[in-house]
């Protein structure tokens, strides 16, 4: 994961509110315990953590709404915002549109999950709340 762009801490219990992002951290450690092995402890504090700093690969689920960085050129983005519609694990990917486009074609792309590094998640629609449901 890229740091270099990461500025401020996702708030997701103003997101979600405290009780959904609890929820969330915790299903996070128990995926990060099960496939990395990890004690329950260790797991819990790296949920925390990667979740705060708003690391797409624990994070980028469908229903979510990724907003560019501070100090990221929209040139070397896709666009100022992005809205999540389907995330899937081989290689790790998401596909995205632009909430913002004005023709309203509501064109789908695919992107490799790192290019989120240059956004920070700002919304979370709580239908389709699941974090971190890769598609194999």
């Amino acid at each position: 994961m890229s740091t270099e762009h990461r500025d401020q801490a996702v708030p997701l219990d103003l997101i979600l509110g405290p009780q959904l992002a609890g929820t969330v951290i915790r299903t996070i450690a128990g995926t990060l315990q099960r496939d990395d092995l990890l004690p329950e402890n260790l797991a819990l504090r790296l949920a925390c953590e990667r979740a705060t700093d708003g690391d797409p690969l624990v994070l980028a689920a469908p229903g979510q709404v990724w907003e560019l960085r501070n100090g990221v050129d929209l040139d070397d983005a896709p666009a100022r915002r992005l809205a999540v519609h389907l995330r899937v694990a081989h290689p790790p990917r998401v596909y995205v549109s632009d909430p913002d486009e004005a023709s309203g074609t509501g064109e789908i792309d695919e992107l490799l999950l790192e290019v989120l590094d240059l956004y920070t998640l700002t919304s979370w629609d709580t239908r389709f709340l699941a974090p971190n449901p890769a598609v194999a």
